[in-house]
């Protein structure tokens, strides 16, 4: 039998995959250089904008880069995963590959640097302009340029090689089933891993962890660039230096990856079905509770999907993580007002989360949704009390983690606890009412489809805002009170007032809900 090499392989993937197949050579070099003066065109844009901040800002410049280096680190950790999720489980060849004439070694290599590729593709599109405009706007030097292609090559395959890592740990893990949602949930807690080395690096070391020679040399593939970039000063000596170790470095994962890969290949990596993948893994005992005790269709149709949805640990945890970093660095919950606005942008945030994977799932339903008759304002009502519940829960348990280990005074506690109840309650009644009706009047009846921006823009400037400050107000007043245990007659009435006014939005929010010539046209 003619085995494929790994050459034709790649050309065999491209031609599969690749829209415009029959392409002349002319057409792919005018799209090269339309994407190279992109580039310039981008990386001009970006000196210009650089050029126009004050000194103070461009001599921090640095760190920001710093920041930028991190946050694609993450970008990379996703794009990765799902880059492999969409190669091996998702690619028209799949089924081809199990008899086709290919040796394993060709594929996992092929798959491997598939994966770099696009990983590469990302971070030199927003990290590479970014330094070179810095550099020509004269806030870093020539050798920091240099040294910042081979950490973006090196890079990529670092992330192409934690991406196969990732799954074929969950692979044995899992047995199969369940892949995606095992691999989702060790890929939050490499996210985890990452924020934290990155910072780490950041001079905030004192928050994570500790300086260890051991660690410094375990990632220091990660470390040494953003260290290089605080530092701002390299010679071309240790360019090269760096450059040659981190090849190395990078190098070194890819026999790791194979044999690793290649173990689960024999163990039946490919045979898996759809089905298997987006099984739960943690889902089973929480289903057969939700059927035994939740009485409520709606209800259990949403908890079911929440439990079900394999990215749900990933979507709340990496959030989180970065909230952490940047509270323990400034201590909002302990700086007095700054409690409340931590409080108003967390709820905001945990809630929009919650009621976007909730209606994710009506998304994937909108036709069924639309033609089969049930009670609208019902739905309203259960899916509100359990987006409110839900988001107050995490919230709370997570602000009230953070209050404690800053120490902040009881009475702030309950009060933090009580804003937080509050706004989950509002935003959870007036952000679903706002989409919801928005659905129907486009549609004549309910078919969501995917928009939640404009409602998002409603809440924030309507609601979200007008609620900050007051209160910022009551926050105030309640301080006075536990400080000096007396008030002023005009900081009473104020006092008064803000509290009416809240008082007055919570019945305003509960009154918010789905008309009844709506309902209507699910009766007729």
């Amino acid at each position: 039998m003619i085995e494929m090499n790994f050459i034709k392989y790649l050309t065999f993937k491209y031609k599969l995959t690749r829209h415009k197949s029959n392409r002349s050579k002319r057409d792919v070099l005018t799209e090269w250089i339309g994407i190279f003066i992109l580039s310039l065109s981008v990386t001009a844009v970006l000196y210009f904008i650089i050029n126009a901040l004050s000194e103070n800002i461009q001599g921090n410049m640095n760190t920001y880069i710093v920041g930028l280096f991190a946050f694609l680190c993450l970008i990379s950790i996703s794009s990765a995963t799902k880059a492999f999720y969409k190669e091996y489980f998702l690619s028209p060849e799949r089924e081809i590959l199990l008899v086709a004439p290919i040796k394993n070694s060709q594929i996992i290599l092929a798959r491997f640097f598939i994966v770099a590729i696009e990983v590469l593709l990302i971070n030199a599109a927003f990290l590479f302009p970014f330094i070179l405009a810095n550099y020509f706007a004269g806030n870093i030097a020539i050798e920091i340029v240099l040294m910042t292609i081979p950490q973006i090559i090196a890079g990529s395959i670092f992330f192409s090689a934690l991406a196969h890592v990732l799954y074929t740990s969950a692979f044995l893990i899992s047995k199969g089933k369940g892949l995606k949602a095992v691999a989702f949930s060790i890929m939050t807690l490499a996210s985890v891993g990452v924020i934290a080395v990155i910072v780490y690096a950041s001079n905030y070391k004192q928050y994570l962890l500790h300086q260890d020679e051991w660690l410094n040399k375990i990632f220091y593939l990660l470390l040494q660039y953003p260290e290089y970039l605080l530092e701002n000063s390299i010679e071309l000596k240790s360019v090269a230096i760096f450059t040659l170790l981190i090849i190395l470095y990078a190098s070194f994962t890819i026999p790791l990856v194979y044999f690793l890969t290649d173990h689960c290949y024999k163990k039946g990596l490919l045979t898996i079905s759809l089905r298997d993948l987006d099984q739960s893994f943690y889902s089973n005992k929480a289903s057969t509770f939700i059927h035994r005790y939740i009485q409520d269709h709606f209800i259990k149709k949403d908890l079911l999907y929440v439990l079900r949805t394999p990215k749900l640990f990933s979507v709340y945890v990496s959030p989180l993580l970065f909230t952490s970093v940047i509270e323990f660095k400034n201590q909002f919950a302990s700086s007095g007002i700054t409690l409340t606005i931590l409080i108003n942008i967390f709820a905001l945030f945990i809630t929009t989360v919650t009621l976007n994977i909730l209606l994710s799932d009506d998304k994937n339903l909108q036709d069924l949704l639309f033609s089969i008759p049930f009670n609208y304002h019902h739905l309203y009502k259960m899916r509100s009390r359990l987006v409110h519940i839900i988001s107050f829960l995490l919230a709370g348990s997570y602000l009230l983690i953070v209050m404690i280990l800053e120490k902040v005074e009881l009475p702030f506690i309950i009060y933090g606890l009580v804003q937080l109840f509050i706004l989950t309650f509002i935003s959870s009644k007036v952000f679903l009412s706002r989409i919801m009706k928005r659905n129907t009047k486009k549609y004549n009846g309910y078919k969501y489809n995917g928009e939640i921006v404009k409602p998002l823009f409603y809440y924030l400037f309507v609601w979200n805002i007008p609620l900050l400050i007051v209160f910022s107000i009551l926050y105030e007043y309640y301080r006075r009170i536990i400080e000096n245990h007396s008030l002023s007659v005009q900081a009473a009435i104020i006092l008064t007032i803000t509290i009416v006014v809240i008082i007055g939005m919570l019945y305003k929010s509960n009154k918010t809900t789905i008309k009844p010539e709506v309902n209507k046209l699910w009766q007729a």
